[in-house]
C-alpha cells in the first residue's frame, strides 16, 4: 500500500511533508485496512492534507487558536484521481480507524464534510425533479430519458442555492431547513422567469399576479405578494408548511439576496461560477455541482437504475420514500399532533389548576415565558442573529407540545389516584422545566433529521444545540430529566419512531455519563433514599407488552418519591465524617425511603451496563461462566461503590470489570485487547478509554484510572474471585423480556394496525458452508480448541515470539545475571489501601491469580527493539509509577 500511496502524492504533486504524513499514517492503520488498500492511502491523504491546513498561532493568549489555509489539494481532486467514491470512503475512514489521534479540528472538519454530502445526496435528486416539473426546458417532468442534460437555467438555479446553502446555512445539518431555503430559491427563479417557459401552475400564478397589477416591491417585514403566491403553491406541491417557509425566508434568503449584485433579475452564470469556485477551493471538499452530471464519484454506490438517488431498492427501501420525503412527512405528522393544541392552558388544564389547593397557574405562565426567552437567545448565540423567525417558531411549537403532554399526563394521574388535586405535581419546577426540554427536544428532532447515505438511513446529527445543550439553557440537571422521559412517551403515543428513537438515545447518554456528574442530585438520592434491588422488567420506550399496558413510573411516582419508609437493605458500613466518601458509607437507620425515580434509573442503568458487556465479552470470546463473574463484579461496583462512575463513564467501569476479573481467573485478556474490541461498538469514544478523570483537573487513560482508582476501590472485592470459597454470590443475569420474541407480542404502532413479531427460524435451504463456519463466540469450549485464531502472518503473537526469542539469545551478551528487570505488566499487587482503610499486599502466584511477576515481553536489546516497533503498541511505564498509554511511532 506505501507503493499506491507514493503514486497517488505524486499523481496529486504533493508536497514532501504531506507525502511523509499520509505515509505516518498509513504505517499506523494499514493492518486494519481490511483488504481495501486503495481506499485506505485517499483516507491518509486527505487526513494529512487536512491537518496541513490548520497551523497554531504564537497567541499566548488563545492557545487553542489556529489559523486556516485552503488546501493545497481538494478531495474531489483526490477521489478523481485514484476513482474512489466518497461513500465508500466514509466506510473505509471508520473500520481503518485513521482519524483516532487526529486534531479537534481535523476531526470538525470531517464532520463539516459528511454533513455537507449528506445534505446535497439528499437534495439533489429532488432539484432535478422540481426543475423538470416547473420549468419548459426539458420535454415532460415525468420523462424516462437517462440523459444527464444540464442546462444553463438549471445549473444557474443550482449554483444560486448552493451560494445560499454555503454563505446563510454554513454547514446547517438540517435536512428541512435546507429543503426550505432550496424552495425559497425555486421562488425567487420563478418570480424572475417569463410565464412562457413555466409549466401549470406556476405559470398561472405570474399570469394572475400581471392581470391583477398587484405590487410586489421588497420588504423586510413581508413575503413579496407574486413570490409569497408561488410558495404558497412549492408548499402545496411538496405537502409543507407555509408558516415553515416563510420563517426561513425571512431569516435565511432575504439576507442572501442582499449579496446578490443584481436587485432584480438573476445574476449571470459567469458571476455565479465564479464565486462558488472561490467557496469550494477555499473549503476543499467536494464539487457540488458535479452532482447535476451523476459524477459516480459522489453518488452512492447502487446496482439498481435509480443510482442517483443514493438509495439501494432493497426489501426494506421503498423507492418512493425519498430522504426529503421522509423529513417531510415526519414534520407534518407533528404539526397534525399540534393542530388541536394551545399556545396557552386549554379549558381542561385550567380546571386541573383551579383544583389544586395552591393555584400554579401564575408560576406555570411565568415560567414558560423565562423559559421562552432563555431558549430563544441561547439559539441565537449558537446557530445566528439572522435565526430568530425559525427560534420563536419551534419554541412556539414546543410550548403546544408542553401544555399538550401535561394534559395527558394529568389525565393518566387522575384515573390512577382517583383525585384533581396535583398541587404537588403541578407546583414542581423541575417538572415543568424537564417537561418543557424534553419538549423541546422533540421539535428540534422532528426538523433536525437527515439522510445519511453511508447507513441508507434517517438519523439526527451532533451539532452545537444538540442534548445536553437543553440542559445548559434551561438550568436543568440530567438526573431530573431523566424522570420525565418514560412519562412523556407513555402521555403522548403518537410520537414517530425517529423521536422515540432519539429519546432512547438522550436516555442511554444520561445513563451512561451526564447524570454521573459532579453536582447531580442522583447522588443526594442514592445517599437519602433505600438503594434499589435492580429488576429488569421494561426496555426504554416499551409501550405494549402481550396486549397490555406494563406497569410504569407515571409523573407524581417519579417527582415525589420517596414516598414509602423501609428498613430493608440497610448499609453494613458507618457514615463518615468525610463528605468525599459518603457515596458508598451510606447511613443506617429505619429512616431510610424507597425511590421510585432511583429504582427506575438503576434498573435501567445496569441494563445498559450488561448490555455493553454482553457486546464486549462476544468480541473477546469470554465463556458464559466468566461473563456472569465479570457482571457480579460489575453489579457490585454499580450499586455498592456509585462513587467510581462520579465524572466517568459507565463503559470505563465495565472495562475494568472485564480485565480485573479475566486477570484474578487466570485469562490471558490484555487491556490492549479490551481496548481493541470496544473501538469496534457502535457507542464506542476514544475520550472513553483516553481521558479518564482520576482527580480535580487530573486525567489519565483507562489503564491509569484502573491502577490508580478502581483496583485501590474494589481490591479486596475482587481478589475474593480467586477461590471458589470466597466467591461471592453470582448475580442474577438481566434477561430480555420473554414476550420479544418468544412470544407474539402486540406492539403498537402510531397510525397502523398491530404488528405479530414471532422468532426467525432457520431456512432449511441455507447454504451449508454458514452452518458449518460458527463464530468463536458460537462454538463449545472443546471445538473452539481445535481452531486457530489470531495466528495469521504478522499477528501480534508471532512478533513477540521473535521478540523474546531474539531478546533471549542476547540477553547471555549484554545483560548480567542479576541485573534487574523493567516491569511492564499492569500494577495489581501493588501495597495498598482498601476504601476501609485496611492495607493488603497479595502474594504472587503462577499467573492464574494475582500476579505481580516481572514481564518479559521487552527487553533492552537493539535487535529486538527493531522488530517491536513494526506495529504501533500501547507501552506502560516501567518500575512502580502509574501505568500510562503512550504512542510508538514507527521507525524510518
Amino acid at each position: 500500500m506505501e507503493a499506491d500511496l507514493r503514486r497517488l502524492a505524486s499523481a496529486l504533486s504533493l508536497s514532501a511533508d504531506i507525502t511523509d504524513e499520509a505515509l505516518h499514517i498509513l504505517a499506523e492503520v494499514g493492518s486494519k485496512a481490511h483488504g481495501k488498500g486503495q481506499l485506505c492511502c485517499v483516507a491518509c491523504i486527505y487526513v494529512a492534507v487536512t491537518k496541513s491546513r490548520f497551523q497554531e498561532t504564537e497567541d499566548d493568549s488563545s492557545p487553542d487558536s489556529v489559523n486556516v489555509f485552503a488546501p493545497c489539494v481538494t478531495l474531489q481532486d483526490i477521489l478523481t484521481k485514484a476513482n474512489a467514491n466518497i461513500v465508500m470512503l466514509f466506510h473505509a475512514m471508520k473500520t481503518s480507524h485513521c482519524m483516532e489521534d487526529a486534531s479537534s479540528h481535523v476531526r470538525e472538519a470531517y464532520s463539516q464534510l459528511q454533513r455537507k454530502y449528506c445534505i446535497v445526496a439528499a437534495l439533489h435528486l429532488k432539484f432535478e425533479k422540481l426543475f423538470a416539473a416547473i420549468f419548459q426546458e426539458n420535454p415532460s417532468p415525468f420523462s424516462s430519458s437517462t440523459t444527464n442534460t444540464v442546462t444553463p437555467r438549471m445549473k444557474q438555479s443550482w449554483l444560486i442555492f448552493l451560494l445560499a446553502k454555503g454563505k446563510v446555512l454554513q454547514g446547517n445539518p438540517e435536512l428541512v431547513l435546507n429543503f426550505h431555503l432550496l424552495l425559497c430559491c425555486l421562488a425567487h427563479i420563478i418570480r424572475w422567469t417569463p410565464s412562457f417557459l413555466l409549466r401549470p401552475p406556476y405559470a398561472d400564478v405570474i399570469l394572475e399576479h400581471l392581470e391583477d397589477g398587484l405590487p410586489d416591491k421588497e420588504d423586510s417585514g413581508t413575503v413579496p405578494v407574486l413570490v409569497g403566491s408561488i410558495l404558497k403553491v412549492l408548499c402545496t406541491e411538496m405537502g409543507c408548511g407555509y408558516d415553515d417557509v416563510e420563517s426561513v425566508y425571512h431569516s435565511c434568503w432575504i439576507r442572501y439576496t442582499q449579496t446578490l449584485p443584481v436587485k432584480e433579475g438573476l445574476p449571470e452564470l459567469s458571476w455565479l461560477e465564479t464565486e462558488y469556485r472561490s467557496l469550494y477551493l477555499l473549503e476543499g471538499d467536494i464539487d457540488e455541482t458535479t452532482f447535476l452530471h451523476h459524477d459516480r464519484h459522489l453518488i452512492s454506490p447502487s446496482s439498481d437504475s435509480d443510482e442517483a438517488s443514493g438509495i439501494p431498492h432493497t426489501s426494506q427501501t421503498d423507492p418512493l420514500c425519498t430522504p426529503v420525503r421522509t423529513a417531510m412527512t415526519t414534520v407534518q405528522q407533528l404539526k397534525n399532533i399540534l393542530n388541536s393544541a394551545q399556545d396557552e392552558p386549554s379549558s381542561t388544564l385550567k380546571t386541573y389548576f383551579n383544583n389544586c389547593s395552591t393555584d400554579p397557574t401564575e408560576g406555570i405562565l411565568q415560567r414558560v415565558s423565562a423559559l421562552k426567552t432563555a431558549f430563544v437567545s441561547r439559539f441565537l448565540q449558537a446557530t445566528g442573529d439572522n435565526y430568530r423567525d425559525i427560534a420563536e417558531q419551534r419554541c412556539h411549537l414546543a410550548i403546544r407540545m408542553y401544555y399538550r403532554v401535561m394534559e395527558a399526563m394529568l389525565k393518566m394521574e387522575e384515573q390512577r389516584l382517583n383525585t384533581s388535586d396535583f398541587s404537588n405535581l403541578l407546583n414542581k419546577d423541575t417538572f415543568h422545566r424537564s417537561l418543557l426540554a424534553c419538549s423541546v427536544e422533540v421539535i428540534m428532532t422532528t426538523y433536525g433529521v437527515c439522510w445519511t447515505p453511508m447507513l441508507y438511513t434517517m438519523a439526527t446529527t451532533d451539532t452545537n444545540t444538540s442534548f445536553p445543550w437543553i440542559l445548559d439553557v434551561f438550568e436543568l440537571k440530567a438526573y431530573d430529566f431523566f424522570k420525565v422521559l418514560e412519562t412523556f412517551i407513555l402521555a403522548e403515543p403518537k410520537l414517530t419512531k425517529e423521536v422515540i428513537k432519539h429519546l432512547q438515545h438522550i436516555e442511554n447518554k444520561i445513563l451512561e455519563r451526564v447524570a454521573w456528574r459532579e453536582g447531580s442530585p442522583l447522588y443526594e438520592a442514592i445517599l437519602t433514599s433505600e438503594m434499589p434491588r435492580p429488576s429488569f422488567q421494561t426496555s426504554p420506550g416499551s409501550r405494549v407488552t402481550n396486549g397490555s399496558i406494563p406497569h410504569s413510573s407515571t409523573a407524581s411516582e417519579m417527582y415525589l418519591s420517596p414516598t414509602r419508609f423501609s428498613a430493608a437493605q440497610q448499609s453494613p458500613y458507618r457514615s463518615p465524617s468525610s463528605a468525599s466518601s459518603r457515596l458508598h458509607c451510606r447511613s443506617p437507620g429505619p429512616h431510610r425511603r424507597k425511590s421510585q425515580s432511583l429504582q427506575l434509573f438503576y434498573n435501567k442503568v445496569c441494563k445498559l451496563a450488561y448490555m455493553r458487556l454482553q457486546s464486549l465479552c462476544k468480541l473477546l470470546c469470554v465463556s458464559a461462566e466468566m461473563e456472569h463473574r465479570i457482571w457480579t463484579a460489575l453489579e457490585f461496583c454499580l450499586l455498592h461503590r456509585p462513587e467510581l462512575l462520579k465524572n466517568r463513564h459507565l463503559d470505563q467501569i465495565v472495562m475494568c470489570s472485564v480485565y480485573a476479573i479475566c486477570k484474578v481467573s487466570g485469562c490471558d485478556t490484555k487491556f490492549k485487547s479490551i481496548v481493541a474490541a470496544y473501538k469496534n461498538l457502535p457507542t464506542a469514544s476514544q475520550t472513553v478509554y483516553k481521558e479518564a478523570w482520576i482527580s480535580g483537573e487530573e486525567y489519565d487513560s483507562i489503564i491509569g484510572f484502573y491502577n490508580r482508582v478502581y483496583m485501590q476501590t474494589l481490591k479486596n472485592y475482587i481478589l475474593r474471585f480467586t477461590s471458589p470459597d470466597v466467591m461471592p454470590q453470582l448475580s442474577p443475569l438481566p434477561c430480555k423480556s420473554p414476550s420479544r420474541f418468544s412470544q407474539s407480542p402486540v406492539i403498537t404502532v402510531p397510525g397502523r394496525s398491530n404488528f405479530y413479531i414471532s422468532p426467525l427460524r432457520e431456512s432449511p435451504f441455507s447454504s451449508p458452508v454458514r452452518r458449518e463456519l460458527l463464530s468463536p463466540g458460537q462454538m463449545t469450549p472443546r471445538t473452539r480448541a481445535l481452531y486457530s485464531f489470531g495466528e495469521g502472518l504478522g499477528s501480534s503473537e508471532k512478533l513477540r515470539a521473535i521478540n523474546e526469542s531474539m531478546r533471549a539469545a542476547a540477553a547471555g551478551k549484554r545483560t548480567s545475571p542479576g541485573q534487574p528487570r523493567s516491569q511492564k505488566r499492569l500494577k495489581f499487587d501493588a501495597d495498598s489501601t482498601d476504601t476501609n482503610g485496611t492495607t493488603t499486599k497479595s502474594s504472587t502466584t503462577n499467573g492464574h491469580g494475582v500476579s505481580n511477576g516481572n514481564s518479559s515481553e521487552h527487553g533492552n536489546g537493539t535487535t529486538a527493539d527493531l522488530t517491536s516497533v513494526t506495529r504501533s503498541a500501547w507501552s506502560l511505564s516501567t518500575a512502580k509509577s502509574p501505568i500510562k498509554i503512550t504512542r510508538q511511532s514507527p521507525k524510518k
